[in-house]
């Protein structure tokens, strides 16, 4: 069972969120070097999400509180890894995987599921945990469908 799925499932208590999301708070502050998101090769055959965000963005900082906290402990990371990329970097095309977008990006947050330069899925936006994780498991089903 995946963190998300214990937690909407409640089996997990308020400590033991608070303290998973007190430790994503400090790692979240660790500033991410230029290249960190260029690791990986343009053209993998495996998928990743691409979540473009911006410092300013009130609905990217509820994000990285409610759920960028916890992404990389679930199951679903192994699968859909998350990217960090800056809109500003973004629109400067200093990321690997601009050119595979099927559209812009005009605002913050957007979410892009994109394998083999390809974007299969976009969550635009973010208002609450339940909706991403509803938009995510459809990004899943997608994983699922292509193998």
């Amino acid at each position: 069972m995946g963190v998300h799925q214990a937690l909407m499932r409640g089996t997990l208590t308020s400590a033991t969120v608070f303290l998973v999301g007190l430790a994503g708070l400090a790692a979240s502050t660790t500033p991410m070097p230029a290249q960190a998101s260029d690791d990986t090769t343009a053209h993998s055959d495996s998928p990743v999400l691409i979540y473009v965000y911006s410092p300013k963005c009130g609905a990217c900082r509820q994000f990285d509180r409610e759920v960028d906290t916890i992404y990389s402990e679930t199951e679903e990371s192994v699968a859909l890894p998350l990217e960090r990329v800056l809109i500003d970097d973004w629109h400067a095309d200093r990321h690997r995987l601009v050119e595979c977008a099927s559209a812009a990006v005009m605002s913050t947050p957007v979410f892009l599921q994109i394998r083999n330069c390809q974007e299969l899925d976009r969550i635009t936006g973010y208002s609450d945990a339940e909706l991403f994780w509803l938009g995510h498991r459809r990004m899943m089903n997608r994983i699922d469908l292509d193998q």
